[in-house]
C-alpha cells in the first residue's frame, strides 16, 4: 500500500515521532516542546550536599554514645554554646552557636545497629530548604572507627557550593575534629 501512511518511512528533515504508525481509532496528540531553559518548563531544583568524615583512634562505641546523645552536641562540639532538649520532645533539640544563631534540630531516626542517626532543621536562618543531615559511626577493628557527616539541602538560589562549604568546613569538620581529640585526652 504505497500511500499508506503508516507504512511510509521517515523522509530526511521529518520529525520521527510524526512517522511513527498510528494504531486504527488513536488520534496523535501534538507534544509541547520540551525547553529546558523556557521560564514555562523550569528545572527541578538540585540539592547540595556537604560532607565531611574522619578516622578517629577511639572505640566506635564510645564514638557512638556521644553522637547519638542528640540534645547534648553542645558537650562535644565547640561551634555549640548550648544544646538542649526541646521541652516536651527529646527528639528536637534547640541549638545556639558560639557566634548567636539559633537552630532548631528535630531527630528523624536512629538506628544503634548501624550506628547512624539522621536529622533535620525545623527552625534555622539560612537560605535553604529540605536540610536532611546525616551521621555514621564505622567500627574500624576495636579501637579504631570513621565517622561521617553529611548533609543534602535545596538551597534558594544558586548551586548552594558555598553554602554546603560552610557547612562542611565550619560545621561538620570542626565537630569531627573535637570528637576525635576528645579521646586522646
Amino acid at each position: 500500500m504505497p500511500n499508506d501512511p503508516q507504512h511510509q518511512n521517515p523522509q530526511p528533515g521529518r520529525d520521527l515521532q510524526q512517522a511513527q504508525p498510528v494504531l486504527p481509532g488513536q488520534r496523535r496528540e501534538p507534544q509541547a516542546p520540551q525547553h529546558p531553559q523556557h521560564p514555562q518548563h523550569p528545572q527541578p531544583q538540585r540539592y547540595a550536599e556537604a560532607r565531611a568524615h574522619r578516622v578517629m583512634d577511639r572505640a566506635a562505641d564510645a564514638v557512638w554514645r556521644e553522637v547519638r546523645d542528640f540534645p547534648a552536641l553542645a558537650a562535644w562540639h565547640p561551634g555549640i554554646a548550648s544544646s538542649t532538649a526541646h521541652p516536651g520532645n527529646p527528639r528536637v533539640r534547640d541549638l545556639v552557636t558560639t557566634d548567636g544563631i539559633r537552630l532548631t534540630e528535630a531527630l528523624h531516626s536512629v538506628d544503634d545497629t548501624l550506628m547512624t542517626l539522621e536529622y533535620g532543621f525545623v527552625a534555622h536562618p539560612f537560605p535553604l530548604t529540605d536540610y536532611r543531615a546525616r551521621m555514621e559511626v564505622r567500627p574500624e577493628g576495636d579501637t579504631r572507627c570513621s565517622v561521617t557527616w553529611t548533609a543534602t539541602f535545596r538551597p534558594a538560589e544558586g548551586d548552594g557550593a558555598a553554602l554546603a562549604a560552610q557547612f562542611e568546613a565550619g560545621v561538620f569538620a570542626v565537630g569531627l575534629e573535637a570528637l576525635r581529640a576528645r579521646g586522646r585526652g
